[in-house]
């Protein structure tokens, strides 16, 4: 090799290591971030600071936050440097939000080493707080790589899997790219588990430190579900393996207002694969009925349909579907395969909205006058609803095809409640309610309808599971005559975990979670006799559901506090009703820890009217001698119950 030609590979390399970092960069391009509230208009280097220019973009009068242990670091070192001031922004206090939705303000740091050319920046290590990651500090870093999905060359599998019944759970991987030590994500969860077998609180997986996970899903049948955080749909079949990727370098990317490497696209940055579904195929499921005129939810819809008769409001559900059938023309490589899932999870929707008719059009109604929700109860509505009304829904929006929804599950239940009214299921058993339930559902839906009858069979089994009525001996003998068998498996498995657990849960004290048995005494003196076993200590009293959503979200944002609180004489009370079913609240305690009670029914009622409880979570602060210094309706955020807490400590 010739002289000159060394000289020519070198001049790139030289070139690199000798390159100034500029004085100021001018909206930096960065690998990831975990809040689209925060960009970066430019940055400011000099010998005394290094100064972020920041814009915000946030809800008009909602606050933000720049924590008081802020600081940067260079990607990949662990030396911290501290904010030093802030202009146009208090450092740890509140700052509301203009009307305008956005603001400007500075931070400053100390100076950087000029060699440093990449760093991060952490508004503090709690959860939420504002982090973004790889910032190029080089003019001559023009974009972020990205992950190019591995096109397999194997063809995928002509149809669709065949609804059929199956033990074995569908294995769902999935990968971040560009994943970091600190970042946080909510907790992987699925819409859906699958029509039978429903996911708790309890049932969670965490991302590794690689940015990999795993979920083993009991969905009995194929099924197309939707991914959370990311909202995205992927479909899973018992037995087999859908990979999920998520490339967070290019979803970072496609949400900053300010990225000038942006390429088309980017909106896409989930790929999902299996055997018989491509990433194009995923990418088209995503995309269908998520055009501005095609989108079919429910907020549009309490929009449009006040004072609507059953007739127009059905004919308002059918015209928004027909729109979005129409819209598959705009995929040209649309399969079969792709159709029949698209029209399954359509005719989900639509069912579900038709069978809250009367709800939607009262929502309606006050939503289109304003009336704010403390008001709504002196407002009299009659709304007229056909005797045949839901049974005409059943028939028109439920075939065999539904199955393939994640909403399959909840529609079969809509049905059996259409045919167990209270009265008429009385002194029944449950064989004696499924050939009630076989013969009308065939006489109604006048199709085959054995597929539904078996899962609605199952799941009144796992309902009764699930209440905490486990199996006798002689019923598990019983079922394999009665069900499919690997459904049987599935209950019969469910059963013996969730009585594993419930006795686990009674000896757990050492593992910070109390079952405590519920003291007998009258409504009037329950809560006072629950205090009495905590006097001299301050309560936080939590009224909580297991399948209450911010109930679970406050749950997850209480465990910094309640770590805080650990071996002070602070004690952290749960109460919750019938309605949390035990075989779910025995998953989801060992999560929250803390002292537990599951009152009945007519204990809850009590509380309910009594306690003046609007709404779940409720939470109530009592000091030593067990007196109520404060209560919230709803979770008014840790720093307002740590406020609370300390006022009684």
């Amino acid at each position: 090799m010739s002289n000159r030609l060394l000289v020519l590979l070198f001049i790139p390399l030289i070139v690199a290591c000798t390159q100034k970092r500029p004085e100021v960069v001018e909206r930096p391009i960065f690998e990831a971030w975990n809040t689209t509230i925060l960009e970066i208009d430019k940055i400011e280097f000099s010998d005394t600071a290094t100064v972020f220019h920041f814009d915000a973009f946030f809800y008009p009068n909602q606050w933000i936050l720049i924590a008081a242990d802020t600081y940067i670091k260079e990607t990949g070192s662990d030396a911290r440097f501290l904010i030093t001031k802030a202009e146009g922004i208090n450092i740890g206090e509140h700052f509301f939000m203009p009307d305008s939705g956005k603001t400007s303000f500075k931070l400053f740091f100390p100076p950087l080493d000029p060699k440093v050319t990449k760093i991060d920046f952490i508004e503090g290590d709690c959860d939420n707080c504002f982090k973004i990651w790889g910032i190029e500090l080089l003019p001559s870093k023009k974009s972020i790589a990205t992950y190019k999905p591995q096109i397999s060359s194997e063809e995928k599998l002509a149809s669709l899997p065949p609804l059929e019944f199956s033990d074995k759970p569908a294995i769902l991987t999935g990968k971040l790219i560009a994943y970091n030590q600190g970042m946080v994500f909510p907790d992987i969860k699925l819409q859906s588990t699958g029509p039978i077998i429903e996911q708790s609180y309890g049932d969670k997986v965490k991302i590794n430190e690689d940015g990999t996970f795993r979920l083993e899903v009991p969905t009995s049948l194929p099924l197309l579900t939707t991914l959370y955080p990311w909202g995205t749909k992927v479909f899973l079949v018992p037995g087999h393996e859908t990979t999920v990727t998520i490339d967070l370098n290019r979803k970072s990317r496609y949400e900053s207002k300010y990225r000038t490497d942006k390429e088309d696209g980017d909106s896409a940055y989930i790929f999902t694969d299996n055997e018989w579904l491509s990433v194009d195929d995923m990418n088209i499921l995503n995309n269908i009925g998520r055009k501005k005129d095609d989108i079919l939810d429910i907020m549009t819809m309490f929009n449009e349909v006040d004072g609507f008769t059953s007739d127009e409001y059905l004919a308002w559900l059918q015209n928004a579907g027909d729109s979005i059938i129409s819209s598959f023309e705009d995929y040209p490589a649309l399969s079969e395969k792709v159709k029949i899932l698209a029209e399954s999870d359509l005719k989900a929707s639509i069912f579900y909205l038709a069978m809250i008719y009367d709800a939607a059009i009262r929502e309606s109604y006050f939503r289109t006058r304003n009336i704010p929700r403390e008001e709504r109860g002196s407002h009299k509505l009659e709304i007229q609803v056909p005797g045949d009304y839901y049974i005409n829904v059943i028939r028109e929006q439920i075939d065999e095809n539904s199955a393939y929804s994640a909403e399959f599950g909840h529609s079969v239940r809509s049905i059996l409640r259409q045919y167990s009214s209270p009265e008429s299921i009385k002194g029944l058993t449950i064989d004696d309610m499924i050939e009630t339930f076989k013969e009308r559902a065939a006489q109604d839906l006048g199709k085959n309808t054995d597929l539904i009858a078996e899962v609605a069979l199952a799941q009144l089994y796992y309902g009764k599971i699930e209440s905490g009525m486990l199996l006798t001996d002689e019923e598990k003998s019983n079922l394999s005559a009665k069900l499919n068998k690997n459904i049987v498996r599935q209950l019969l498995a469910h059963n013996d975990k969730l009585a594993a657990l419930i006795e686990s849960n009674k000896a757990s004290a050492g593992k910070g979670v109390i079952v405590n048995l519920t003291p007998e005494v009258a409504n009037e003196k329950l809560l006072d006799a629950i205090l009495e076993k905590y006097k001299g200590k301050v309560v936080l009293v939590d009224f909580w559901a297991t399948w209450c959503g911010p109930c679970m979200s406050s749950m997850e944002a209480m465990k910094p506090v309640k770590e805080k609180y650990a071996g002070k004489d602070v004690v952290f009370v749960y109460l919750t009703g019938e309605t949390s079913p035990l075989g779910t609240w025995n998953k989801t305690i060992p999560e929250i820890k803390g002292e537990h009670y599951r009152v009945t029914e007519d204990q809850w009622g009590y509380w309910y009217q009594e306690l003046e409880i609007i709404g779940i979570p409720t939470f109530m602060i009592f000091d030593r001698e067990g007196k109520l210094t404060e209560r919230h309706a709803g979770f008014p955020g840790t720093e307002t119950i740590e406020e609370n807490i300390n006022k009684n400590l």
